[in-house]
C-alpha cells in the first residue's frame, strides 16, 4: 500500500483521516525501502564508530530464515527448508559473522537477544545450544542473566520436550505466530494445520515456564470478515497470553498474496478491526503500548522493540537481518524473488568478507531527530529527547506538531508529547509527516525488484 503523507495543513490531514486512509506500519525509520548502496568502507566505518562509541545497553537480533512453508503474506526473508545440513552451515556462518563484531561488543551490557525469522523454532535443541553457546562465548555474557532472550515460534513446531530444552538453554520469551484462529484463514495463509494446534502450542509453552508469551494476529487476511476477526481476538483474550500483537496486513509485490491478485485492503474495514482489538484488549486489562501491541502483568511487552524505538543500538546478524545504529542503519542481503539463491549469497559473503552487509542508510543529526519522532511520538519524553539529541522537537517540527495538536491528535503535558487515542489509531499515517525529503524521494522510486 504505497501511501506517502506530507506534513500538511490541518485541512489536508483531516481529509486523509476522514477518508480513513491507511499507511504501512512504520516500525523503523528510515523505512527499509529507503536504503541504498553505500561504499563498503564507508558503511564499515559508520558501523565501527557507532559501536565503539556505544556505552548503554546492547541488543542483538539473529535472523533464521528457515520455514516449513512460505506464508502468503510473507515479505521477509525466508526459505522453505528445514534441512539440518543447511541449518548447520547457516549457524556456522552466523557465528562467524558475529565474531566480526565481537571485539566491539564484548563488555557492553546485553539487554536483549531476539531470534527472528523465518521460524527459528525449527531448530533442534542441539542447534540452538550451538547458537546460544556461541553468543555467550564471543560476547562474554551469561545469557541466563539477559532480561529478554526471545524466539519467534510457529505453533506447529511446539513439542513439550523440545521447548523444555529451549527454556533450559535460556530462552525466556516466545512469540507465537498464530495470525488467526480460524481454519479457513489458516488454510488461506498456507498453514498446513488446523486451529487446534495454536491452542495446544500455547498450553505447552505456558506450562514450560516461559516468562513472557506473546501471540501475534493479523487483520486484513483474504476472506476475513468482521465476525471472524472478533472470534480470533476473543479467543486469544480468553487464552490470556502476557502480550498480544495485532498487525494490519502489509501487502507487498513478490508475495503469495500478490500472486493470487490480493493487492488491496479496505481502510475503513481495517480501522474497524483495530478498534475492536484495542477496545476489547483494554477492557480485559491489557495496557496499550503501541498501536500494534498490548501487554499485561510485569513481564508483558516486547523489550527489544521498545529498546529499538528508544534509539538503543540493535546489531543484526544473519541473512536479511537489519542493524539500527547511531550513525547508520544497515541490511544484510537477501531476496524474496530468489530465496535460496539469496541464502547462498549470504553464506558466500560471510565466507569472503566476514559479514553480509549490502546496503543501508547513513544517519545525520536531522534524520536522528526525525527517527525519534517517528518511533517515539506515541509517548515522547522530552527530557530523553533533549538528553540524546539536544533541544526540543518544536525547534525543528513545530508547525506540524501544532497541526496535530489543533486536530486533537497530539497532546502536550509538562515533559511529554503524546498521541491521543485518535492519534494512535492513525499513527502510521501521521508519522509520515516527519519523513525527510530524501527518504520520500527514495520511497517514491523503490520498485521491489530485488
Amino acid at each position: 500500500m504505497k501511501v506517502h503523507v506530507s506534513a500538511g495543513t490541518a485541512e489536508e490531514i483531516s481529509a486523509l483521516l476522514d477518508r480513513e486512509v491507511r499507511a504501512d506500519y512504520a516500525y523503523m525509520y528510515p523505512p527499509r525501502q529507503a536504503y541504498g548502496r553505500i561504499e563498503p568502507h564507508a558503511l564499515t566505518e559508520a558501523v565501527t564508530r557507532s559501536l565503539e562509541a556505544a556505552r548503554g545497553p546492547l541488543n542483538l537480533y539473529l535472523h533464521f530464515p528457515f520455514c516449513e512453508q512460505i506464508c502468503g503474506f510473507c515479505n521477509l526473508f525466508s526459505v522453505a527448508s528445514s534441512d539440518d545440513d543447511l541449518i548447520d552451515a547457516y549457524i556456522a556462518a552466523l557465528l562467524k559473522e558475529l565474531a566480526g563484531y565481537a571485539d566491539m561488543l564484548r563488555g557492553l551490557p546485553l539487554d536483549t537477544v531476539y531470534l527472528g525469522g523465518g521460524t527459528p523454532s525449527v531448530m533442534s535443541p542441539a542447534q540452538l545450544a550451538t547458537v546460544l553457546d556461541g553468543v555467550s562465548e564471543q560476547l562474554g555474557t551469561d545469557l541466563q542473566q539477559v532480561p529478554e532472550v526471545a524466539m519467534e515460534v510457529s505453533p506447529s513446531t511446539v513439542e513439550p520436550a523440545k521447548f523444555r530444552e529451549f527454556r533450559r538453554l535460556g530462552i525466556n520469551r516466545v512469540n507465537l505466530g498464530f495470525q488467526s484462529l480460524e481454519d479457513a484463514e489458516l488454510s488461506g495463509i498456507g498453514r498446513a494445520y488446523a486451529s487446534d494446534i495454536p491452542y495446544k502450542a500455547l498450553d505447552i509453552v505456558a506450562e514450560t515456564g516461559f516468562r513472557n508469551v506473546c501471540v501475534d494476529l493479523i487483520y486484513g487476511l483474504p476472506g476475513q470478515d468482521h465476525a471472524a476477526w472478533r472470534r480470533s481476538v476473543d479467543k486469544v483474550i480468553e487464552l490470556g497470553p502476557d502480550t498480544v500483537c495485532a498487525y494490519a496486513l502489509t501487502l507487498r509485490p513478490r508475495t503469495g498474496f500478490a500472486g493470487q491478485g490480493y493487492l488491496s485492503v479496505s481502510g475503513p474495514d481495517q480501522y474497524a478491526k483495530y478498534d475492536y482489538a484495542d477496545e476489547r484488549l483494554r477492557q480485559e486489562g491489557y495496557r496499550r503500548q503501541t498501536h500494534v501491541r498490548w501487554a499485561r502483568g510485569e513481564d508483558g511487552g516486547y523489550r527489544q522493540k521498545a529498546n529499538h524505538w528508544a534509539l538503543q543500538p540493535i546489531v543484526g546478524i544473519g541473512a536479511g537481518a537489519r542493524g539500527y545504529l547511531w550513525e547508520c542503519d544497515y541490511r544484510n542481503g537477501y531476496s524474496v524473488r530468489h530465496r535460496m539463491r539469496g541464502l547462498r549469497q549470504y553464506l558466500d559473503a560471510v565466507s569472503e568478507h566476514g559479514h553480509g552487509r549490502t546496503d543501508g542508510y547513513l544517519m545525520t543529526p536531522d534524520e536522528r531527530r526525525r527517527k525519534a519522532l517517528v518511533l517515539a511520538l506515541i509517548d515522547l519524553d522530552l527530557d530523553w529527547y533533549a538528553g540524546i539529541l539536544g533541544g526540543a522537537p518544536e525547534e525543528h517540527f513545530g508547525p506540524y506538531l501544532d497541526v496535530l495538536e489543533d486536530l486533537a491528535l497530539l497532546e502536550r503535558s509538562p515533559g511529554t508529547l503524546r498521541l491521543t487515542d485518535r492519534g494512535v489509531r492513525h499513527r502510521d499515517v501521521l508519522v509520515q509527516g516527519f519523513f525527510s525529503p530524501e527518504v520520500r524521494r527514495r520511497l517514491a522510486s523503490f520498485d521491489y525488484d530485488e
